[in-house]
């Protein structure tokens, strides 16, 4: 290798590490002068390897010229594979902003099978696809389990989106970006348990790995911080169904539970009129804390929220998807694997108080 290819080949490398770097700090790490990275970085450019900026320099999103567009002269693509889903879709909005903002076209498949799945990709990629993002429902255990070998053996980078995987799962070697759904549901006891409740019960949605997580999550927590288990967790039905709204707050009443975390926002804010006209009264009987922050609050009673972040993790997960693209484009060694987890925020409004006496 000549000297100049040598020292070019350190300079994509420096930008593989950090996406882009400022000319004096490049000279000063390859020990050359201004004057040589500005010509390097000119060769570079022109090979579209790199783009200049003022006074910086940062690795192409696009690799060579040959992909600056996709198929027929269109711009490169960003795919999204995910189910009929509130939380996914809000995630699949957030991406195509910022996939638009970067120059790139965004395509999106509605999927509800690994079968669906597998051909859905095929179409991403052929319409020019750089890389897709995965969100699958997952509506059981065994479901989540299938390994999905094909993924694994996509020409273009796939990575989890808004769902997570543990280290004996085929999939933990795709990047992924999720929201801490536990974190969350401890921030909802810690408040409730502030406001002296006791009696706290739960709803969980269980066709959804978040709902089945959060389950967990719960007998752990109560074990933790010595709370009784008023009761079994209800579950949330997948649709609204006025007679699981009336069981819920029968078992409420039953349980003389004070408090309930339900997931999701849609059901609690049925939940709530219901508690109501048994006699209930919110949050002066019962406090109730949603999950996912959706649904636009109530004028008279505003639903205190576990809110996932949804923007932030579409944002993140077509960053770290052309991060891995880039590099590959620019012929350097892939990064490592990213599990990036974003923290929920508990929104504290109207439908949380005191525990009653």
């Amino acid at each position: 290798m000549r000297p100049t290819d040598g020292r070019r080949a350190a300079l994509l490398r420096s930008l593989g590490r950090t996406g882009t770097a400022r000319l004096t700090d490049l000279a000063h790490e390859l020990d050359v002068s201004i004057a040589t990275v500005r010509r390097d970085v000119g060769v570079l450019g022109r090979q579209d390897r790199l783009i200049r900026r003022h006074g910086s320099v940062e690795l192409s999103v696009t690799g060579s010229s040959t992909h600056r567009v996709g198929r027929n002269g269109l711009a490169p693509a960003i795919g999204m594979m995910h189910s009929e889903n509130r939380y996914l879709g809000l995630i699949a909005q957030a991406a195509r902003r910022d996939a638009e903002r970067r120059d790139h076209r965004f395509l999106t498949e509605r999927v509800e099978s690994a079968a669906q799945a597998h051909a859905a990709a095929r179409r991403l990629i052929a319409d020019g696809c750089v890389g897709i993002i995965y969100a699958p429902q997952w509506r059981s255990d065994a479901e989540m389990r299938d390994p999905t070998p094909w993924l694994l053996e996509m020409e273009v980078p796939v990575m989890l989106g808004g769902r997570d995987v543990g280290p004996d799962h085929p999939l933990f070697v795709l990047d992924s970006v999720i929201a801490d759904h536990a974190y969350g549901f401890r921030k909802a006891l810690d408040h409730l348990q502030q406001l002296g409740h006791i009696r706290i019960m739960a709803s969980f949605h269980e066709e959804s790995p978040p709902g089945r997580l959060l389950r967990r999550e719960y007998f752990e927590q109560l074990a933790q911080r010595g709370l009784p288990q008023v009761a079994e967790p209800l579950v949330t039905p997948e649709t609204l169904d006025s007679l699981a709204v009336e069981r819920m707050v029968q078992g409420i009443v039953y349980a003389r539970a004070t408090a309930i975390v339900v997931h999701t926002d849609i059901f609690a804010q049925q939940l709530v009129p219901a508690l109501r006209s048994a006699g209930v009264q919110v949050p002066h009987d019962v406090s109730v804390i949603a999950y996912d922050d959706i649904v636009t609050p109530e004028v008279d009673l505003a639903l205190t929220s576990i809110s996932p972040p949804k923007h932030p993790l579409g944002v993140e997960a077509v960053a770290l998807l052309l991060r891995r693209h880039r590099l590959s484009r620019a012929g350097l060694s892939p990064p490592p694997v990213a599990h990036v987890r974003l923290l929920p925020e508990l929104i504290i409004r109207t439908s949380t108080g005191g525990a009653p006496d």
